[in-house]
């Protein structure tokens, strides 16, 4: 009987917890369907642009037979080489191919001809498997032209002609793994950071009772909300500068943007994830249902809904979009771009400027909820 009754004890205890019951039951089915189907590591649809300097026939064939299958996508035409660099700083492309002006002329010669491919290091990657998919295209294409080379020789066999491809990597052009998984990895660690540490502030107010004491005295909402992520923000950041430091003297990950610009792009990210932290904090009842919406909405996302480990462009369009949500891809780009290719405010500001917007709204809620609970 004592057994009988402390389990229905906590049965009631549980079916009490409204928001705890839910994550529960359906937390693990839908990150089952979401990431089942929106995450792969099959990578298609890589983002390609292409400088056709020749502009004829054949070497529109070429890019309808590049566009024909479901692994490279042409996005961009650039007129110059300009607009490639721009295009990688923006981190809109993976692979850009350079198609020579006599590419032309050379096929209707027999000769052999040469396409420059540059691929983007920043994701080695990402970048390993296009330029395996750019070099089977390019010489399935090339094999092609040998066999109607020989077909209208009316040989048996022939040498010569075809399209080599000549491949140039940028920003990282040893693809050495680390350079692109330690910043993915530093932002995984300040949204693990900055969320977990918040994330029980002010529920445990609630579950030891003292919430309302804070409530009796005079202090307003917004002095509780700053007051309670100020201090989180003064030590996380303290960890933010070790953690690049030692990304950079310790690993070795070359460091070719302003640092200036990198901490304060980690600062608008730390409160990111103190934010989310400290708004489940607000809307749960319970330290348990607080850190399970901090692992739905802080650490998978951050893992698997941001680029840094599976490319976006390969999930599909609603995932895709599902994307856009979460800080952490933004900052990702910020990282490898300050890191790996030395850009600026005036590429990154979009990045900045959501974050920035993202961690104010997130603490206009929080400020807002605690309000409407206190009163």
């Amino acid at each position: 009987m004592r057994l009988k009754a402390i389990f229905l004890k906590e049965m009631i205890l549980i079916a009490r917890d409204k928001r705890a019951l839910f994550l529960i039951l359906v937390f693990p089915v839908f990150m089952l369907i979401l990431y089942s189907y929106g995450v792969t590591f099959d990578i298609k649809n890589v983002s390609t642009a292409v400088l056709d300097y020749c502009a004829k026939p054949a070497s529109r064939e070429l890019l309808n037979k590049i566009n024909s299958t479901e692994y490279l996508n042409i996005e961009y035409y650039a007129e110059n080489y300009d607009d490639i660099y721009r295009l990688f700083l923006e981190n809109k492309i993976v692979l850009a191919l350079v198609i020579p002006p006599d590419f032309d002329k050379k096929i209707a010669l027999g000769q052999k001809t040469k396409i420059q491919a540059l691929v983007n290091g920043s994701d080695a990657n990402t970048a390993s498997v296009a330029m395996g998919y750019q070099a089977a295209i390019i010489s399935s294409y090339g094999a092609e032209l040998v066999r109607e080379n020989i077909a209208k020789r009316g040989l048996a066999s022939a040498t010569g002609g075809g399209v080599i491809e000549k491949t140039r990597i940028w920003y990282n052009p040893e693809l050495i793994s680390i350079n692109f998984i330690v910043p993915g990895v530093i932002a995984v660690v300040m949204m693990i950071l900055g969320s977990v540490l918040t994330s029980t502030s002010i529920v445990r107010e609630k579950e030891t009772g003292t919430i309302e004491m804070l409530v009796s005295t005079p202090i307003r909402s917004q002095e509780l909300i700053i007051g309670k992520i100020l201090p989180y923000v003064i030590v996380s950041f303290i960890d933010i500068i070790i953690v690049i430091a030692i990304a950079h003297f310790g690993l070795k990950v070359p460091l070719k943007g302003s640092v200036s610009l990198l901490m304060f792009g980690s600062l608008l990210y730390l409160i990111c994830a103190l934010g989310v932290g400290l708004w489940t904090s607000n809307i749960s009842n319970t330290v348990s249902s607080s850190q399970i919406i901090v692992m739905f909405l802080g650490l998978l996302p951050t893992v698997l809904l941001s680029g840094f480990i599976f490319p976006i462009s390969s999930m599909p369009t609603v995932v895709q979009a599902i994307t856009y949500a979460f800080p952490a891809r933004y900052f990702i780009v910020v990282l490898r771009g300050i890191f790996l290719k030395g850009v600026g405010l005036d590429v990154l500001w979009p990045q900045f400027l959501f974050m920035f917007v993202y961690g104010l709204a997130l603490l206009v809620l929080s400020i807002a909820k605690f309000k409407k609970k206190i009163g």
